[in-house]
């Protein structure tokens, strides 16, 4: 990585006795890229942004910050700030206090850590707040608090471990809007980590997976989505989850099969006779109506779950339970209540997977066919 890049990590490992945590993760995020890392608990995300920040130190590997090799570097002059899950506030501190925590650990001169505590205060809508103590405050307010303690200290590169579980849905849009505000009049390097399906297609310039402890390459959130390069990303990413199912390739031909469609298909290399594969489609990619090139597809509704201005109907279909996802107004004119529908999918809305790696096959799909 060029010294423009404000993070870079080559090949980091970690296990914890028998327990592979960290396998060779690598990636880079540029200058001023707000980089989210998702995936599911107990993925690895916390223990990795730990051995960023110089809380654990890696089995294997190199950190860069900037293009200087920090990995043996001390967490205090790594210049990384770091934001937890939990908010680790002082209670009977006042929030002014709790901010400026850090500021006073480093001795910086009393003007410089109130214009900085000032700053940040404004930033995340807290300055009505200074003087109360944290344990007056909701859990909200403490949120912010503890972010603002994060933020406070001028870094070239914060790193963010799932700040906002556990607040309730509409305090974290929220958040995730003042957090991507925060980070544009910052002008620095954000690593945001998360479980939340949703966070990294509101918050991000770049998304990664991180699963079982392997690395996904960093993508652009509309390519993460519609296009992911690994059934890891594919699950990861959005809600409802994409649709995954078994399907099986005829190379001799040119086929993928499942239990719900038969698709013409192109291999640049070809494939066993019989090879086992995945197919992934989005809920919303699944029709209602009918589309030339599409096939269609008999299904028994099971749930629906009403949204509002979305219908998440979860039905049985040959391959098991598939969920389809649209506006309810479309749902409701079309089909009301009834138990059953007639489905649509189109090969172009279709991505294949090996099964052992998980990765994307460069396939072109043709048309679906009912061979």
């Amino acid at each position: 990585m060029s010294a423009s890049g404000s993070l870079e990590l080559r090949g980091i490992s970690k296990s914890f006795g028998q327990a592979r945590i960290l396998d060779s993760v690598s990636f880079s995020a540029r200058e001023s890229e707000l980089l989210v890392l998702c995936g599911p608990p107990a993925s690895g995300k916390s223990t990795l942004a730990r051995i960023i920040c110089g809380f654990e130190l890696p089995d294997a590997g190199q950190i860069f910050v900037h293009g200087k090799d920090i990995t043996e570097e001390s967490p205090g002059n790594r210049e990384i700030g770091y934001v937890p899950q939990s908010f680790a506030l002082f209670p009977h501190y006042s929030v002014r206090d709790n901010i400026a925590y850090p500021l006073r650990l480093q001795k910086v001169p009393g003007k410089k850590v109130e214009e900085q505590v000032a700053f940040i205060a404004d930033m995340l809508k807290i300055s009505s707040l200074m003087e109360k103590r944290v344990d007056q405050i909701s859990g909200g307010q403490k949120q912010r608090v503890a972010l603002a303690r994060g933020l406070v200290k001028s870094c070239s590169l914060y790193v963010l471990d799932d700040p906002l579980v556990g607040l309730d849905f509409k305090l974290r849009e929220q958040l995730v809007l003042d957090l991507r505000s925060l980070q544009k009049e910052l002008d620095v390097g954000f690593l945001y980590l998360t479980s939340d399906p949703l966070e990294p297609l509101m918050l991000a310039d770049g998304v990664a997976v991180l699963d079982n402890g392997l690395m996904s390459d960093v993508d652009t959130p509309v390519n993460a989505y519609l296009r992911p390069r690994t059934i890891a990303m594919a699950k990861a990413l959005g809600f409802p989850k994409m649709n995954v199912m078994d399907a099986t390739v005829d190379g001799a031909r040119n086929l993928v099969q499942s239990g719900l469609f038969t698709a013409r298909i192109r291999m640049p290399e070809p494939l066993l006779s019989q090879t086992q594969v995945k197919v992934a489609i989005r809920p919303e990619s699944i029709r209602l109506e009918a589309l030339d090139g599409a096939v269609e597809v008999e299904a028994d509704v099971r749930l629906v779950e009403d949204l509002g201005a979305d219908a998440v109907i979860h039905v049985e279909t040959p391959v098991g339970l598939v969920t389809v996802c649209h506006p309810s107004s479309a749902y409701k004119s079309n089909y009301g209540n009834r138990d059953h529908l007639r489905l649509w999918i189109h090969p172009r809305d279709i991505r294949v997977y090996a099964s052992e790696t998980g990765e994307v096959l460069n396939c072109l799909i043709g048309d679906l066919t009912d061979e």
